[in-house]
């Protein structure tokens, strides 16, 4: 079964707008997910940037929860999952769907910014 890049990068977008939510919680506003110079690479090359913040996902938690922000963070870290990509690992490049990617982005925080 052939896995629908489009669908790929929106959920990587969404996956991407977690994580950055997640670490400004717990480190701050100046995060490197956060930064507009950084979206770029995120988008075109998921797997070589989400994976480490992926990785680091509890750490975010810990950190957040450590700043009184933990039921919020609990609440992204809960929805981790479901925003994984249906392939066994994160796009690799996704430069034809750039689009769904920030639309995934875009509908995150909408999502995000009604649950706050």
């Amino acid at each position: 079964m052939a896995v629908d890049a489009q669908t790929e990068a929106h959920l990587a977008g969404r996956l991407y707008a977690v994580l950055a939510e997640l670490q400004r919680l717990a480190e701050g506003e100046h995060r490197w997910l956060g930064r507009p110079e950084n979206v770029k690479k995120v988008a075109t090359q998921p797997r070589a940037h989400l994976t480490q913040h992926l990785e680091q996902a509890g750490k975010y938690l810990l950190a957040a929860r450590n700043k009184n922000s933990g039921k919020q963070a609990a609440a992204l870290f809960r929805s981790i999952p479901d925003l994984l990509p249906t392939g066994r690992e994160l796009p690799s490049g996704q430069h034809d769907v750039l689009e769904h990617f920030h639309a995934g982005v875009a509908a995150q925080r909408e999502e995000i910014a009604r649950a706050e």
